[in-house]
């Protein structure tokens, strides 16, 4: 299993604490109470470093971890909490049917992951009562209807995507109360009614950010593209990269432009920019799978292609950093396929009585840049080819999965 590179690091200190003490951040020690919003002392000479926040772990539920899925929590934006369903199983043994409510597939990570989710489970015998997704990924009024009449069916357990978490804390309450577990797939909630599966966005953004303001020395201007605004992923990458920028306070900000997570729309906004800024930017922000295509903006504006943050990187990005060992490349593998097994496994050991300990199961990004980069490019790959970079053997193993489990032995023992 290939490991994740870790960006060089600070210790940060803590401030407004409820007690005068000193939080200790020299790992992700579990039992800090620091939240992901909580303001940090920053220092010039750090710009480039990633801060060591913590986890919001005010009882201490994750000190039985094993170090590397604790290190995955720093920064992580919500509470950590007992599992609901921790001493829950269900009535049946067998034959268990499924809803999934899930998101408009437009970004190729959320129509991968549906697919594979729905393939998963099927391939265990899961009977799936409803499969269903809103047109628009900012359709919240017609997610909560799809969850309601997915409830309805009385399925023995729920698959969930939230467009908006506030408006979906409440709905699983009402599945909790129905005796139906809600896993809360790519989004996390705040519930511990639910589940959540979720990559740790905050930390990625963070991650890659910090990466590439240190190979820009820490001074510069940068160019923000956006996804789609107020959604979640946004939500994380914007306070991920806002971390990342305090340690930096002779970064400027060149411009924002919106992407909406599509590489077509990407482009183009990014070529508008430079025709009116041609003097461009030192360096891009974007938030995620856009990286290839804001590289062919700069390439068609005839400017030199600056370090880029490639998070959900493509094939055809990490080719042409390959290519080009002189680039300066920071990128996250953020596989589909494997999360989405990993979410039927999951669901499936919960139905089995395997007892979640905490509400959140989370997986650390898995960091690319120069360090791994010749290990994960296929000489192959095309530097146009925008699929999803997806690393084999990076993702949730089996072992880390039952130590989420207070009975791992219960429910399928892989994601396969």
């Amino acid at each position: 299993m290939l490991k994740p590179t870790r960006i060089r690091r600070i210790g940060v200190v803590a401030t407004a604490l409820a007690s005068a003490g000193v939080l200790s951040l020299a790992g992700c020690a579990a039992g800090t109470t620091t939240t992901a919003s909580e303001p940090t002392d920053t220092a010039a000479e750090g710009c480039g470093s990633v801060p060591q926040i913590g986890a919001d772990d005010p009882d201490g539920l994750l000190e039985g971890l094993s170090p590397e899925l604790q290190d995955g929590y720093n920064s992580y934006g919500l509470a950590i909490q007992e599992s609901a369903w921790s001493e829950w199983t269900s009535p049946k043994t067998g034959g268990y049917t499924a809803a999934i409510v899930g998101q408009a597939p437009a970004a190729p990570y959320i129509a991968d992951y549906q697919a594979q989710l729905l393939d998963s489970l099927e391939g265990q015998g899961v009977e799936v009562v409803a499969n269903l997704a809103p047109n628009d990924p900012t359709d919240v009024p017609g997610q909560i209807q799809m969850f309601n009449q997915a409830l309805s069916l009385k399925p023995d357990i729920i698959f969930l995507n939230p467009a908006a978490p506030e408006a979906a804390v409440d709905l699983v309450e009402q599945a909790y109360e129905a005796g139906i577990p809600v896993i809360s797939t790519v989004v996390p909630l705040d519930s511990p009614y639910a589940i959540s599966i979720a990559n740790n966005s905050n930390l990625q953004a963070m991650e890659t950010a910090a990466g590439v303001l240190g190979a820009i020395g820490g001074k510069g201007s940068v160019l923000k593209v956006d996804g789609v605004p107020g959604i979640p992923p946004q939500l994380f990458w914007e306070d991920g990269i806002a971390k990342a920028l305090e340690l930096c306070p002779d970064v400027t900000i060149a411009g924002q432009v919106q992407g909406f997570f599509q590489p077509p729309a990407a482009q183009q906004a990014v070529v508008q920019f430079l025709a009116t800024n041609p003097a461009g930017a030192d360096a891009v922000f974007q938030a995620g799978s856009m990286g290839w295509a804001i590289r062919d903006a700069f390439t068609q504006a005839g400017l030199p292609v600056p370090p880029i943050q490639d998070i959900n990187a493509s094939q055809g990005m990490a080719a042409y950093a390959e290519a080009n060992p002189d680039y300066p490349y920071f990128g996250t593998a953020t596989p589909p396929i494997p999360a989405a097994k990993a979410a039927a496994q999951i669901g499936l050991k919960v139905l089995a009585g395997a007892g979640p300990k905490v509400n959140q199961i989370v997986w650390g990004p898995f960091v690319v840049d120069r360090e791994n980069l010749s290990d994960v490019v296929d000489p192959s790959w095309s530097e146009s080819d925008g699929t999803d970079l997806a690393v084999e053997g990076v993702y949730l193993t089996d072992e880390q999965v039952a130590e989420f489990f207070n009975n791992p032995d219960l429910g399928p023992q892989t994601a396969e």
